[in-house]
């Protein structure tokens, strides 16, 4: 699709955020574009595959119901200009607006945006063990993107560990596209996960359907021969070339080709820190864009949604997704503030039920059971440079900042610029009781070519 050179609203992601944003806009602005890094629409959580491909029965059942039904109506919607296949590299206030850098890997354009919405979603977070950075070791959202998108497996016998529910799901996926799950190995003890559950009856009792499909999704792989274990860690991961094996704290060694690590996620700041807008540090690193209640950022003309703002899942991004488009009607004037309320009113009451729902996971997949444990001082940190977590815990016991880590170590310097690595400094950092701000954001948040930027 053609780009215009000016729009009156840039959105930045096109998951369930940034349709939703969209949606509750209803149309009423005309110049509005989508960005997003994948060729079409859907996020990481509706991952479709690529036109040319045909994939029979894709992500069939409940679960993804109500979020297709919201990806078939932005689809259908006129007046939005899908940028797919396209990275920001920038975003920098100009006049009353913001400048917008975007990349499609060929050649860099320079769009001009009088609001932005930033949602681009979250990662996983990566956790380093010895072995993680042979070839077949992934993390759980990247099997899942193969097996979503094209039905593929990234091995023919995989092996699961971590601390988040999302591995009983993952596994699950395998399964269907064909493949092996060697073993599924919970770090926490089930009578943890059993306590935290206890302590919130409530949201138990409220999303008490979304919990039983967990259960019966546990006894299905039982069933099939999975062997699922709690309170085992993994501790490395084995082989030459490539995986052969992944070894757990209880000496168990589960044969495979593939590993996939799920400790959890952490938010896409990269635009928001380069913007300047406040940011809050999260219990495992990552950073957390600052909101008022009808999501506006820290600078005005910004507006943030999703895991923008909190790793918390699709339900919670889609409410704030909405409030943000309604923001941006109100904000405009194409709404009164009557108006904005009596339809804000579902999308926070979605969004608060969303949010106690994402609390309670996050007690039970807390990964501080792994992440206490120390590895070996050889074991990669930072993947890009190869910097072992010995060099690192060396700068750490003589520098204050995490730049300054950065600068002895080139520890965050590679092509992620610190995405992988730098909730794992600050984690070090933290453990000695510093207090670290992060690595200071750069231009550009993305890899780029010299010539495209020049041109």
């Amino acid at each position: 699709m053609n780009m215009r050179e000016d729009y009156d609203l840039i959105v930045i992601g096109g998951g369930p955020a940034g349709q939703a944003a969209c949606l509750a806009l209803q149309g009423r602005l005309a110049r509005v574009a989508v960005i997003d890094e994948q060729s079409r629409p859907g996020g990481q959580i509706l991952r479709q595959p690529p036109r040319a491909f045909t994939v029979s029965n894709w992500l069939a059942g409940g679960t993804y119901r109500k979020l297709k039904a919201q990806l078939r109506a932005f689809e259908a919607m006129g007046g939005v200009d899908w940028l797919g296949g396209r990275s920001v590299l920038d975003v920098r206030a100009e006049g009353d607006g913001w400048r917008v850098l975007v990349s499609d890997g060929a050649q860099v354009a320079s769009l001009r945006t009088r609001r932005v919405l930033i949602a681009a979603g979250c990662y996983d977070m990566t956790t380093p063990l010895p072995g993680w950075t042979l070839p077949g070791v992934m993390s759980a959202g990247a099997v899942q993107a193969f097996v979503k998108s094209q039905r593929l497996t990234p091995g023919r016998r995989i092996a699961l560990a971590g601390s988040h529910p999302l591995q009983l799901l993952v596994a699950e996926q395998i399964i269907e596209a064909g493949g092996e799950v060697g073993a599924l190995a919970f770090a926490q003890s089930l009578q943890s996960a059993l306590v935290q559950a206890a302590r919130r009856p409530m949201t138990v009792l409220a999303h008490a359907p979304q919990l039983l499909k967990v259960l019966l999704g546990g006894l299905r792989l039982a069933a099939s021969g999975c062997r699922i274990r709690f309170g085992d860690r993994p501790v490395e991961v084995v082989g030459e070339e490539q995986v052969q094996a992944l070894r757990l704290a209880s000496g168990a060694q589960i044969d495979c080709d593939a590993v996939a690590l799920c400790f959890g996620f952490l938010p896409q700041s990269d635009l928001v820190r380069g913007m300047g807008l406040n940011v809050l540090q999260g219990r495992f690193g990552g950073w957390t864009a600052v909101h008022d209640p009808w999501m506006r950022g820290s600078r005005p003309g910004v507006y943030v949604a999703g895991e923008t703002t909190g790793v918390k899942g699709a339900e919670a991004a889609g409410a704030e997704g909405a409030l943000a488009g309604l923001a941006i009607a109100l904000d405009e004037g194409l709404i009164t503030s009557v108006e904005a309320e009596r339809r804000a009113r579902g999308p926070r009451r979605r969004r608060g039920r969303a949010m106690r729902f994402a609390e309670l996971l996050d007690a039970i997949a807390d990964p501080s059971v792994f992440l206490s444990q120390a590895q070996p001082a050889d074991t990669i940190l930072c993947r890009c440079e190869d910097v072992t977590q010995g060099a690192v815990d060396a700068a750490v016991a003589t520098v204050e900042t995490p730049n300054a880590v950065k600068l002895s170590t080139r520890c965050g310097m590679g092509p992620c610029q610190g995405r992988n690595c730098e909730h794992l400094l600050l984690q070090r950092m933290n453990s000695v009781e510093k207090a670290p701000q992060g690595f200071r954001a750069r231009f550009p948040a993305r890899p780029v070519r010299i010539g495209d930027l020049t041109a």
